[in-house]
């Protein structure tokens, strides 16, 4: 025990088990991102970063919801406890860090502020299947960071135990969200059973272990006890370890009964600290010494030695022929009782390893068994990362050449969607001639504003590449657009009409073409549905993916009826199955489906 707050109790025990930490999760980034890149080479590295932050924080919640129950199920788990407060801050942090990636990548950067984009970019909350997953996972951080900001002894001492505890078990709260964040937004995704597999795993691994831990702790509460005079019975005097003690339940309550110098008492098994189990600790300088955290009672009165001052309820005990008894009615915390007296010769000090985390020095042999069961876990964490790993489904052949700006000429064309029409190198003539290139502006907006005028004119401008198979896309830089001489041939080629293919009912996704493109990989789904909300509101110009029985895909550019670029009146139907119909034409390399929005069905 302590006097003063202090930020972190560090021991030599501590700096181990925090090293370990650090490398761990260092070792499954340095998988995901390093390896994922090398197996993924189109994958792009803040897909990669995102996923492998998200995994990192679920691993660790795993590991940190199962050390409760393995401590109850097996003392030599106990050590593990120590630290359990450094994880949950760590899994919080990977889980702010995924979290902040994730709402920079799909949220930033466009014409709404990212928090409220996450708020109101998908609200289809009676859809089962296109629920907000997003939504879940940022009430589950927010759990996660009032459990993290409280983590300190001083928030304990202040909130009191009782508060304290209820407000930490809201990580079950935070766990359910983050498994139904999950479910309805990667595996609805993800088309390898290997990724549901491991995270049915570790779901039954976490309730099998509580479940096992209750039914143990069960038998305890459940136990008959004889009466005797307002006395329950517990156990012979000869079968409580010296120094130690036994667990009982009377009267709605457990109760600590130690063996200690020739004498009995009784306690409180929960610990005025964090509800800790004082039947399972030891007397230590003739104090009962909790496991958990090294607070300390005296065994006659349940008082701390000063300068302390926590108190936990006493009971009345006594020994009648080499048997102990119990009055199940508790005295008040700090009530000093008379110890039941044993008559029998004293057994020696018990000599068992027990250790509390603000020892410099755990016992060798449970220094070692720990370190055993730290390398167990951690080569168990890196067996799932490389399954993860190659469970992804393979990312298409797409790319954003990132910073690498490079001169084009060609005509622009302001609709239906603002386009660079680029003659090919060696063609002559018509409109097959040409190459049309989507023009888009940095971040999520599109190209409307900056070709206003340019209609039919021949410019030089600049911009980066995005492409995706044989479909290109140019991000414009901005003011970069110079009018050239005007090139005849170039304008009646722009002129020349389009194929009209007749009227079709189609099933697609509708994507927005900037990150379908290449920008961001994968750029259609649900994971990605928020994104092309924004990104398609913000003017960039939105297509339906179709996709072919022998799972090719081709890209209809989406347009109004009348010619003019979709927005605001499809954003409900974005990153969803959807039926339209519409009229089918092909202009050059552009296969354009023109259709009213009221056509629009979900399928």
């Amino acid at each position: 025990m302590s006097l003063r707050y202090r930020a972190i109790n560090w021991n030599r025990q501590k700096r181990i088990y925090d090293s370990v930490l650090g490398l761990s999760v260092l070792a499954h980034l340095a998988f995901f991102v390093g390896l994922g890149s090398w197996i993924h080479p189109y994958a792009t590295v803040e897909t990669l970063l995102i996923r492998g932050l998200g995994t990192a924080g679920l691993l660790l919640l795993h590991v940190i919801l199962s050390i409760g129950p393995l401590c109850r199920l097996d003392r030599r788990f106990l050590p593990l406890l120590y630290n359990r407060r450094h994880l949950g801050v760590t899994m919080f942090l990977l889980g702010l860090a995924h979290g902040i990636f994730a709402l920079i990548q799909f949220h930033g950067f466009g014409n709404l502020n990212p928090i409220v984009s996450l708020l109101v970019s998908n609200t289809r909350y009676n859809s089962l299947a296109q629920f907000p997953f997003q939504q879940l996972g940022a009430l589950a951080l927010l759990i996660l960071f009032l459990m993290a900001a409280t983590s300190h002894d001083f928030w304990l001492r202040n909130l009191t135990p009782a508060v304290w505890k209820r407000l930490h078990m809201a990580v079950y709260v935070a766990y359910g969200l983050l498994i139904a964040h999950v479910v309805l937004g990667v595996l609805q995704s993800e088309t390898s059973p290997l990724v549901a597999a491991l995270l049915a795993v570790g779901i039954v691994t976490v309730i099998g272990l509580h479940l096992a831990a209750a039914f143990r702790e069960r038998r305890v509460d459940t136990a008959s006890l004889a009466s005797r005079d307002g006395f329950v019975e517990v156990c012979p005097v000869e079968s409580i370890r010296e120094n130690r003690a036994q667990v009982v339940s009377a009267g709605g309550e457990r109760i600590a009964v130690f063996r200690y110098g020739g004498r009995v008492s009784a306690l409180s098994n929960v610990c005025a600290h964090q509800n800790g189990p004082l039947g399972e600790g030891k007397i230590i300088d003739g104090c009962v010494t909790c496991p958990w955290h090294g607070y300390q009672y005296l065994p006659d009165c349940g008082a701390s030695p000063p300068p302390f001052h926590e108190k936990v309820a006493t009971y009345q005990v006594k020994v009648v022929d080499g048997r102990v008894f119990v009055n199940p009615h508790a005295n008040l915390p700090g009530t000093p009782v008379e110890p039941g007296r044993i008559e029998s010769a004293l057994k020696p000090e018990d000599r068992d390893e027990f250790y509390v985390g603000y020892e410099p020095d755990a016992p060798p042999e449970l220094a070692k068994r720990t370190i055993r069961i730290i390398a167990g876990l951690c080569a168990a964490t890196l067996s799932v990362s490389l399954v993860l790993v190659f469970a992804q489904q393979r990312f298409a052949p797409a790319a954003f050449e990132f910073q690498q700006t490079k001169e084009f000429e060609g005509l622009i064309e302001e609709r239906p969607v603002p386009s660079l029409l680029v003659r090919r190198p060696g063609a002559t003539g018509a409109v097959s001639a040409l190459s049309r290139y989507p023009l888009v502006l940095p971040g999520k907006y599109g190209a409307s504003p900056s070709v206003q005028g340019f209609n039919g004119t021949p410019v030089h401008l600049q911009g980066t590449l995005i492409y995706r198979a044989e479909q290109t896309m140019i991000e414009l830089i901005p003011n970069s657009i110079r009018a050239l001489p005007l090139l005849p041939d170039q304008v009646a080629s722009q002129t020349a009409p389009d194929n009209d293919l007749g009227v079709f009912t189609i099933v697609g996704e509708i994507v927005d073409t900037k990150c379908y493109f290449g920008v961001m990989n994968p750029g259609n789904g649900k994971v990605h549905k928020d994104c092309a909300v924004r990104c398609i509101s913000g003017g960039i110009p939105p297509a339906l993916l179709v996709r072919s029985q022998d799972g090719e895909s081709t890209v209809l550019l989406l347009v109004a009826a009348d010619g003019r670029q979709l927005n605001g009146e499809i954003l409900d139907k974005v990153g969803e199955p959807v039926k339209i119909q519409g009229r089918l034409a092909r202009n050059g390399n552009t296969l354009r489906l023109n259709a009213e929005p009221r056509s629009i069905r979900r399928f």
